[in-house]
């Protein structure tokens, strides 16, 4: 099953790699656009440190979906599937879609 995970874990790591140059590149170009106008040192730090604000609700979220993918696995290693078999996948998709029912009724339940 390791041999089966590589793909799983390398492709997304590569999107997210590219994305994140690209973002980091362009930050840099914008950046330097703003010097050579002239543009205040408060108006730069407020357009590029606006956006670093960590999301509190965005990373509960997606530590609601990991504990659930991980609960998953934790299902699937204990029942015996194989990565062949259509139950494997049925169950990481629905623990993944509990983690996120469970994260809209946690804010569901704050307000």
């Amino acid at each position: 099953m390791p041999g089966e995970l590589i793909p799983i874990i390398v492709v997304p790591a590569m999107f997210w790699m590219i994305a994140y140059i690209t973002r980091v590149i362009s930050d840099n170009v914008m950046r330097k656009h703003l010097l050579n106008k002239e543009v205040s040192v408060e108006v730069i730090d407020k357009v590029f440190l606006q956006n670093r604000v960590r999301d509190i609700d965005t990373d509960l979220k997606w530590g609601m979906i990991g504990i659930a993918i991980g609960l998953a696995f934790a299902v699937i290693s204990l029942t015996g599937l194989s990565a062949d078999e259509p139950m494997t996948y049925a169950a990481m998709f629905i623990f993944a879609g509990a983690g996120l029912l469970g994260f809209y009724a946690f804010k569901r339940q704050q307000q």
